[in-house]
């Protein structure tokens, strides 16, 4: 007859006796959780390598197409990729929904799938967009307009130049300091006419531009390159948001002066405006390889603190 004290052999196995430590070849002798909640002796790798490098494509591909010159050529085609990576996000959170029904496990890993995939399409699209309107858009902008040589503001006229991008003045332009003026509306909005001399113009239609670099009520501008003598040459002001406010501080300049500005043209004033323009190229695309990597990063950090988070809570 067979002791009621004496174990099974199927019990006993994984224990050589009494308090002794388990086998390290058959694991704790509890079967270990996938990161998607499957009962398992070891770590899903291929999930978790889903759950960090999916977020990241997604932010790779909405990033790229809402930064580079292909937002610039080709708008529409990039707004239907955004739709379609939007599209991709609500199938996954449907995929997601039917496997936690089907699975007996925490949901944890499936939610941290789709909320940091929706959070780098968001990411994606506003940094993107933000790229792109800072430093692809002027880069663009004029890079697509006329280059002239020799303009001389005291001869000629705002709406002769219209598209123009560039413009090189004559070695004896400058800025004529005397008139300046700024408009006030929580930025200043400093202006100041390009002239050739010091005889008063009939008609100031070239004005150097430039934010928070003046006074609203004396003649102080220095913006950008005011006291560099080398510079003649100016870079088209492409943001139709501050051309409103630049055209009011011009209406003061009038009004304070008594001089008149028939068509107004906008620069910023410098030495080499090809170099600042091939400035925000590079920016452009320092930004985009920079948020690539910062994404990768941020998305691996993610990852393993969701790891170690959902570990502790069993």
């Amino acid at each position: 007859m067979q002791s009621a004290y004496a174990a099974p052999e199927a019990a006993a196995a994984p224990y050589a006796s009494y308090g002794s430590a388990p086998d390290p070849m058959l694991g704790s002798g509890y079967p270990a959780k996938s990161p998607f909640g499957q009962p398992r002796r070891s770590i899903n790798i291929g999930a978790l390598v889903a759950c960090l490098m999916l977020p990241w494509m997604v932010f790779t591909v909405v990033f790229s197409l809402s930064s580079l010159s292909m937002h610039y050529e080709s708008p529409e085609l990039v707004s239907l990729a955004q739709v379609v990576c939007v599209g991709l996000v609500l199938l996954l959170a449907g995929a997601i929904l039917q496997q936690m029904r089907k699975e007996d496990g925490q949901p944890s890993w499936y939610i941290f799938l789709f909320l940091t995939t929706a959070l780098a399409l968001v990411a994606g699209s506003v940094l993107g967009n933000a790229n792109f309107n800072y430093n692809m858009v002027p880069f663009k902008d004029v890079s697509n307009m006329n280059s002239y040589e020799l303009i001389n503001p005291t001869t000629g006229k705002g709406n002769q130049v219209m598209d123009a991008g560039r413009i090189k003045f004559v070695d004896e332009a400058k800025l004529d300091l005397t008139k300046a003026m700024g408009f006030r509306n929580l930025d200043t909005y400093c202006v100041v006419p390009i002239v050739t001399g010091k005889e008063k113009q009939g008609n100031y239609d070239f004005w150097a531009v430039g934010t928070n670099c003046c006074s609203s009520h004396v003649a102080d501008f220095h913006c950008g390159e005011y006291n560099n003598p080398q510079a003649h040459s100016g870079l088209r002001l492409m943001r139709e948001d501050l051309r409103a406010y630049f055209r009011l501080g011009v209406e003061q300049a009038e009004a304070a002066y008594n001089i008149r500005a028939n068509h107004p043209i906008f620069f910023y004033w410098m030495q080499d405006p090809q170099t600042e323009i091939s400035a925000y190229e590079n920016a452009c695309y320092t930004n985009w390889m920079v948020g690539i990597f910062v994404a990768f990063g941020v998305q691996l950090l993610l990852v393993v603190a969701a790891t170690i988070g959902f570990a502790k809570l069993g």
